[in-house]
């Protein structure tokens, strides 16, 4: 297990350059937790292509899945699933979707992020 990762997502941008974000993030990161209550209302993100729309949440995913107790039966499960640039079947995208969120689950159940990689 890379216990030296401390990301189960790879962001892109540095820290010294992702600037003004937080807000959104925070944002995003709260509801995400709100809504293991069922005390939180839909939300969407608007911008303009390259943004960082997809960066706030690679972060918000990044911290759901270290900042919560992954032993908790009620914690929320991060899942981060990027849509291929291929157009997939319904089957295909099913079986792909599913083996995702399989690996997801358990990389957070089990705190290793060696079993998001797809090498």
């Amino acid at each position: 297990m890379n216990q030296n990762r401390k990301w189960a997502v790879e962001t892109i941008v540095p820290e010294e350059v992702y600037t003004d974000r937080q807000e959104f993030t925070d944002y995003f990161y709260r509801a995400a937790i709100n809504a293991i209550g069922r005390r939180t209302m839909s939300a969407v993100l608007l911008g303009h292509r390259r943004m960082g729309k997809t960066e706030i949440f690679k972060r918000v995913v990044n911290r759901l899945f270290f900042e919560q107790d992954h032993k908790d039966p009620d914690a929320l499960v991060p899942v981060f699933y990027e849509l291929p640039d291929e157009v997939l079947g319904r089957r295909d995208f099913a079986l792909k979707y599913a083996e995702n969120f399989l690996r997801w689950y358990a990389a957070f159940r089990l705190r290793d992020t060696d079993i998001l990689s797809t090498q």
